[in-house]
Parts: C-alpha cells; sequence; structure tokens
C-alpha cells in the first residue's frame, strides 16, 4: 500500500551572459532525488525560472543512484552537474566538494530566519561536533543549503490512545504505559512496531531513543559513549520493553511494513518521518486516516532525559568543479529557491519547510507541521563524519541482533564500541 543525463563542457552545457568573472550561466542542472526532488522541480518550474531568468534542468534519481552519481561526479572533479542534492550523512563526504556558499549568493543568507539546525548541518567542519581528520585546519564555513526541513516526527493512533484514557506520549515511558495498555485492551492492536530490519533499518529507529535516553553516541573525542549504563539502558528499553509490544516479525520490518501496521490500524504508534505523513493521512492510503496524530519524538523517561528527534535534512551544494558562471547562477537558484515568497509556493506543493516566517505563517498548512516546527529546533543529527554510512550500518546489524535476542544489551553496546572505534582508529581519529 505505501510502497536523459546532462554533461558536457561548462556544468551541464548552459551559455552565460555577460564576460569574464562577471558572466552568469543562463542555464544549470541539478541532481535530486526522486520524492523531494519532485517538488523541488516544480519549484524551480513554477518560480525560480521566472524569478531568476535561469533555465534549471532538474534531473532524478533514486536514493541509492544519487549517492553513487554524486560521488563518482564530485571524487572525478566532473562538471556534469552544477547543484547535488546530498542527505545530510552525505554531507562530511561530499563537503569538501562543494563550493562555501555566501560567496555565491547575489544577497546574504537569511539567518535570521532560518532555524539554525538547518544552517549548522549544512557547515563544515560542523559546529558543536568533534572534529574528523579530513577537515583538520579546515575553516568552518557554510557549503550547502537545506531544501528539505526533514526531521523525525512521532505518529499514534488517537482513537487507541483515547480508548484506554492515555493523553499524547511525552516521554518513552508514556509510550510503553500506553502502547502496553492497547495491546492488553484493544483487539487486533499492538502497541507499538519497531522498524528493526538488520543495518540502517534498525539504527535510524533506534538513533533518537538512543539520543533520548543514551544520550549522544559520541563524545569529542569520538569515543563510543552508549557502553554506558544510559545507553545500554536505552537499547534494553528498545529491543526488550518495546519489543513486547510490537508484532512478531519486527527483526525483518523495514519502514513499508511500520506505515502499512499504522495505517491499517494492527500497530499503535512509531517514529514516522514527515514524507510518510502524507500516506497516513490520506483516506485513500490509511483506514486510520482520520486517527493518525503527530507529535515529536518523546523524551528520555531515564538517562540523559531529553528530547532528539533525528534530523534528516536535504541539502544541495555547489559543485566545486564547475566554472565561475555556473557558480554565479547556482548562487542565484538556491538564494531564490530558499526566499520566502519561493518558500510558500513550496508549501503550497507539499514542500517540508526549515524556515521559522515559513511555519509561522503556514502552520495550518500541515496538521503536522506544529510538531515538525518544535523537532527541526531541537533536532540531532548523524554522527558527522563521512565513516557513519560504514559504521552506522554495523552498528543497525548488531542492534538487529540483540532485538532478535542473540546479544544481551550490554553485550551489544560493548561489541558496538569494539567495532567503531577500530574503524575509527584504523582511520586516524584517535593519533
Amino acid at each position: 500500500m505505501f510502497a536523459g543525463c546532462l554533461g558536457g563542457n561548462g556544468g551541464g552545457g548552459g551559455g552565460s551572459t555577460g564576460g569574464g568573472s562577471n558572466a552568469t550561466a543562463e542555464k544549470l542542472s541539478v541532481a535530486a532525488v526522486e520524492g523531494s526532488g519532485r517538488l523541488f522541480k516544480r519549484l524551480m518550474e513554477e518560480y525560480v525560472v521566472d524569478d531568476t531568468g535561469i533555465d534549471v534542468s532538474v534531473q532524478l534519481f533514486p536514493y541509492a543512484n544519487l549517492f553513487e552519481k554524486t560521488n563518482s561526479i564530485l571524487s572525478t572533479q566532473s562538471d556534469a552537474y552544477d547543484i547535488m542534492f546530498m542527505d545530510d550523512p552525505w554531507f562530511p563526504q561530499f563537503a569538501p566538494n562543494v563550493d562555501p556558499l555566501l560567496q555565491w549568493l547575489p544577497g546574504d543568507l537569511p539567518k535570521d530566519q532560518l532555524i539554525g539546525n538547518v544552517v549548522d548541518i549544512a557547515t563544515w567542519p560542523t559546529p558543536n561536533a568533534p572534529t574528523v581528520p579530513s577537515a583538520e585546519g579546515m575553516e568552518q564555513k557554510i557549503r550547502g543549503q537545506v531544501i528539505v526541513g526533514n526531521t523525525q516526527l512521532y505518529a499514534y493512533n488517537q482513537a487507541y490512545y483515547d480508548q484506554i484514557g492515555a493523553k499524547a506520549p511525552e516521554t518513552w515511558s508514556d509510550v510503553y504505559e500506553a502502547g502496553r495498555k492497547i495491546t492488553d485492551q484493544v483487539d487486533g492492536a499492538n502497541g507499538y512496531i519497531i522498524r528493526g530490519k538488520r543495518g540502517n533499518p534498525a539504527m535510524a529507529n533506534f538513533f533518537s531513543l538512543g539520543n533520548a535516553i543514551g544520550g549522544k553516541m559520541f563524545d569529542e573525542n569520538w569515543r563510543y559513549q552508549w557502553t554506558s549504563d544510559a545507553g545500554t539502558k536505552a537499547v534494553e528499553f528498545w529491543s526488550r520493553k518495546l519489543r513486547e509490544i510490537s508484532p512478531d516479525g519486527v527483526t525483518s520490518f523495514d519502514s513499508d511494513a511500520v506505515l502499512t501496521g499504522l495505517g491499517d490500524g494492527s500497530a499503535a504508534q512509531a517514529p514516522a518521518w514527515p514524507s510518510a505523513a502524507s500516506l497516513l493521512l490520506d483516506p485513500d492510503e490509511s483506514k486510520e486516516a482520520n486517527n493518525i496524530t503527530f507529535t515529536p519524538i518523546p523524551k528520555g523517561h531515564t538517562g540523559a532525559k531529553r528530547q532528539a528527534p533525528t534530523q534528516g535534512n536535504w541539502i544541495m551544494g555547489i559543485n566545486s568543479h564547475v566554472d565561475d558562471s555556473k557558480k554565479k547562477a547556482a548562487g542565484e537558484v538556491i538564494q531564490s529557491a530558499i526566499s520566502a515568497e519561493a518558500q510558500s509556493k513550496y508549501v503550497e506543493l507539499g514542500g517540508v519547510p526549515f524556515r521559522h516566517d515559513t511555519f509561522e505563517n503556514h502552520m495550518d498548512a500541515q496538521s503536522w507541521f506544529p510538531a515538525l516546527y518544535e523537532s527541526l529546533q531541537n533536532a540531532q543529527w548523524r554522527p558527522r563524519t563521512p565513516l557513519y554510512s560504514e559504521f552506522g550500518v554495523n552498528h543497525g546489524q548488531l542492534l538487529n541482533t540483540a532485538l532478535a535476542g542473540e546479544l544481551s544489551p550490554s553485550e551489544m553496546t560493548q561489541k558496538a564500541k569494539q567495532q567503531i572505534e577500530s574503524t575509527l582508529e584504523n582511520a586516524g581519529y584517535y593519533d
């Protein structure tokens, strides 16, 4: 239920107006992701092209293909695309090959209206994050601009909560207590549903809970911290308590199974991304559409006791390997795309905003905007290292093993520490 490449001279073959260093290209090419990229393409067609006079060609790629394309283009210093879409966990890998943004914008970055977290996540090296060896000595600069304000939300079935007399969950303990009652009292419903598939799905599902209870995954020296009592309790809560009130088979569940469970009413609650909201709230797609409510990710009830929804932004970056006329045009396009006027249009198209004033002026555009606005301001990014894609998958494999009952929570975190710190040590993080 829920289930022609542009290239050539000058980064996409477009001409330019003017001459010399003051030239501005007339055409730009963008490599974007399917889904969110379609809304960006419409924003180009319905606002930005007219606003800038620049012809913007957007080519869409499936997620995995876009990573491969981006990696190939930037690592080979190709000029095939001028603006690259990057998922935020990719950004530490690709940031050295995208240009500092501010030098190409025709005006100032509207920092007073951009939510702070979306500026920081597109800055490299990342503020208030441990430094990686590849960024040693680099000047901290904004090297990209968020275009999709994704942050993890929490979806729950309001009808089930009403049936058991529970209020909206504020802590993970509230989630478990309500889920336990729903499992016992509501026919055909499980109180929770875990996305526990081995690898990245399990890690993505656990990360916000791990941060809420266990605190930050790493200290300032890249030492893994979830072997602490709080971190181990987070794994225990996820793999034992929440497992108790989830359906059978969660060790193989990916996001489609979670959305199906929420949509058909067989599951009462789970974390969900904004991209899921339109499906869960569509009566043609979701039997429980009128009962699904969104709220921020719960706070930890023990340990760190904080709210830490996972940040998941898409970032635009200007390819460092295209000529200056393309970079100037890219700056104009990005400046236009993030303007207040463009962002109002973006919301009308179904886009996920990232400006204070856009939320304030359009808070009723989506029922989940209030939760998203709060969550963006409390969001926690994935570890800012090019190695995250490797050790994040490994951590998710161990989480899956703990969920299956084959490792105790303490064994899981100890193994994770050994594996991750070995990877980081081999990469020179502890020299």
